[in-house]
């Protein structure tokens, strides 16, 4: 299996467990939907396009913000799930891989990816997204880190040793949301400018039996075998449960947002 097709298999995984994403992910800190407002790509009546809706928590912000949105979605249970609960909403749900769609279209003032951007093909979405936007017009891209290095806590430390016991899979090479550089000449080479990082920190607080949803929907540890992802999510639940059943896991959430040269 090459990359590619190992990227869209582990993207489908995702999908499998459409509700229990839904009921475990938290959703972004609202500082991310300000700074889309502060360069008022976020307003009234925008057009947005985000790429990996998911379950809809970026989606319902975008919403509530007065956007109308267009969500490209890979997962059938996903979409299925974002055409119901937001019905009565300016929504339009296209179902598919965003890498090969071909009848989208164009002049959007916005475009959003919700921890998905690093799920594309890099050296094509960008161009692509480029194309879908109008000229001064904006891209957003952020990813949620659980666990920040500079506030360790004895469940992070707990989970870090479970995590190396059980060799979850990592990612697949793709760049991650530190490696601003990177991200930043990657945005630059597809005529995206006015490039701005927003480190953004929060913390949420879950019980045990959310963090095992939690965890058990990551594509890293979803791709185990059933014995060793059970296993896996034993000790998770062990682990917080020696901490009197509710942890506290501070966040970092980091916002690209780049500009579409005129």
């Amino acid at each position: 299996m090459d990359v590619t097709d190992s990227r869209l298999r582990r993207r489908e995984l995702f999908d499998e467990d459409a509700d229990g994403y839904r009921s475990s992910r938290p959703g972004y800190p609202g500082r991310a939907f300000e700074l889309l407002e502060e360069v008022d790509a976020l307003r009234p009546g925008a057009r947005v396009l985000e790429i990996g809706a998911g379950s809809g928590q970026a989606t319902r912000e975008l919403l509530d913000r007065g956007a109308s949105v267009c969500a490209v979605e890979l997962g059938a249970n996903f979409a299925a799930r974002l055409r119901a609960e937001f019905s009565d909403r300016p929504l339009t749900v296209i179902e598919g891989d965003f890498d090969s769609l071909t009848e989208i279209d164009a002049d959007f003032d916005l475009v959003v990816c919700a921890s998905s951007l690093h799920w594309l093909d890099r050296s094509t979405a960008l161009q692509k997204i480029a194309r879908l936007l109008r000229p001064g017009s904006w891209i957003a891209a952020w990813w949620t880190v659980y666990g920040n290095p500079a506030r360790p806590t004895p469940f992070r430390m707990a989970l870090n040793a479970i995590l190396q016991h059980h060799r979850p899979a990592g990612v697949l090479g793709v760049l991650g949301p530190f490696d601003r550089d990177a991200w930043i000449g990657a945005l630059s080479a597809a005529s995206f400018g006015n490039v701005r990082v927003e480190t953004i920190q929060w913390s949420i607080t879950m019980s045990a039996q959310r963090l095992i949803r939690l965890y058990a929907t990551f594509a890293a540890v979803r791709e185990l075998s059933e014995p060793v992802r059970a296993a896996l999510l034993c000790d998770i639940e062990a682990a917080a449960g020696a901490l009197g059943g509710q942890v506290t896991e501070h966040c970092i959430t980091v916002v690209y947002l780049a500009q579409k040269s005129r």
